[in-house]
């Protein structure tokens, strides 16, 4: 209606100078540089001329952004032009009422009246600074219980925002566990979940699989005074662990001696540290195997868990000789057999020479089991003595004997 009443009184005005003749004292419009054609046409005064070739930059007000589609009525409620205001509050109502000063282009732009961009450096000054989903959040999702738009006394912290959350959280239970409200201790403006508390900072620094692990399977009964060693969450692990048996041997409950957190299995108990270093095929061997009445009181010597593999072995006779129970001394760790025992190098060669492939038991030569010192050449040297004695007639130690045999023959060559 305002928009007819001014259509309407510039017709009546601009009519009646028609008669009356324009003066500049008599303009409607005040005192103006420009001219009326500049506005309007002769085919119709009420009617202005498309395009107008009237600048409004050349006032020293420029439309720009959402000004450039404005009613003129909407800023000039007087034909007199010059009668207007520049400052936004003269037009637009200040619904903070005061609050945020009169500069509203300090939040807000030509271009759109909710463009709040330059709110971001106002809060920061305010002492809130907006960062994360906080930057785009709408005024009110915060500033509530309050008349629209009005800011004041609003708390900064963020329980009185988001405690419906802090409630509701079950994983864990912020209200049984007895959290500080001080929710920046464990989450952040960008997300309110994932939550980013640092472990590290308490006693137990989370590493290897407890990183994954849901916090409520280790705080069970709440988060204040939970136990920092492993037997409290595992105990139904050292319970149940057979290989060994935990606790038929009495283990010790400091679970990092053989475990880790990167996984409960394999153990990683270091053996080295024992007075019984493993080597060899000793590495791949179960515990149980040694270890078959216990992990207390164990002996160090081979002998000790191979007492089987000694009475069993008949070639040679092991038990029968009288073999030192040392096993090192013919075995290695690397295997049983073939033992390490070098009967070229420290007696006699038969895995070289003439005499290679040419036995098949130690019992071929050594005839008695139970003295090795004993050996015979003869029996497989098929001479008669007859013809040896001939042979040897005149040679200094000779007998027909094969200590002799080997007291002139030790490498078995002639």
């Amino acid at each position: 209606m305002k928009r007819h009443l001014f259509a309407a009184l510039t017709v009546f005005s601009l009519a009646g100078l028609a008669v009356i003749g324009l003066t500049a004292d008599k303009n409607p419009h005040g005192k103006i540089q420009w001219a009326c054609e500049d506005c309007h046409t002769a085919k119709s005064w009420s009617k202005l001329r498309s395009p107008l070739k009237f600048a409004h930059n050349e006032t020293g007000f420029a439309l720009v952004g959402a000004h450039k589609a404005a009613a003129c009525i909407g800023c000039h409620k007087t034909p007199v032009f010059s009668r207007v205001a520049v400052a936004c509050a003269d037009c637009h109502t200040d619904v903070h009422k005061g609050q945020m000063g009169i500069a509203c282009q300090n939040c807000h732009t030509t271009e759109n009246w909710q463009n709040r961009q330059d709110i971001l450096t106002l809060h920061a000054q305010k002492g809130f600074p907006l960062t994360g989903v906080h930057a785009t959040a709408d005024c009110e999702a915060c500033h509530r219980g309050q008349a629209r738009e009005e800011f004041a006394n609003t708390a900064a912290d963020c329980y009185s925002c988001h405690q419906s959350q802090f409630i509701s959280a079950k994983n864990p239970d912020h209200v049984q566990g007895g959290f500080s409200h001080d929710c920046s201790s464990c989450h952040t403006s960008s997300f309110w979940v994932p939550a980013n508390f640092d472990h590290a900072r308490t006693r137990f620094a989370l590493t290897g699989a407890h990183r994954t692990v849901a916090c409520a399977s280790c705080h069970v009964t709440g988060y204040a005074g939970t136990a920092a060693d492993c037997y409290s969450c595992h105990q139904n692990n050292f319970a149940a662990a057979q290989s060994p048996n935990h606790v038929q041997n009495n283990f010790n409950h400091d679970c990092t001696q053989c475990h880790t957190t990167t996984a409960w299995t394999p153990a990683r108990f270091d053996h080295s540290q024992t007075r019984f270093p493993l080597t060899g095929a000793h590495l791949r061997t179960a515990c149980v195997a040694c270890h078959a009445t216990g992990y207390t009181g164990l002996p160090l010597n081979c002998y000790g868990c191979h007492q089987g593999d000694y009475a069993a072995t008949t070639n040679p006779n092991h038990s029968a000789a009288g073999f030192s129970t040392d096993c090192q001394t013919c075995h290695t760790t690397s295997a049983w057999v073939p033992s390490s025992w070098n009967h070229d190098a420290q007696y006699f060669p038969i895995y070289s020479g003439s005499h290679k492939g040419r036995w098949t038991t130690c019992a071929d030569c050594h005839v008695v089991p139970s003295n090795f010192a004993v050996f015979e050449c003869i029996n497989c040297h098929a001479h008669d003595k007859a013809t040896m004695d001939a042979k040897h007639a005149g040679r200094q130690g000779y007998q027909y004997a094969s200590t002799a045999c080997y007291n002139c023959h030790p490498r078995g060559t002639h």
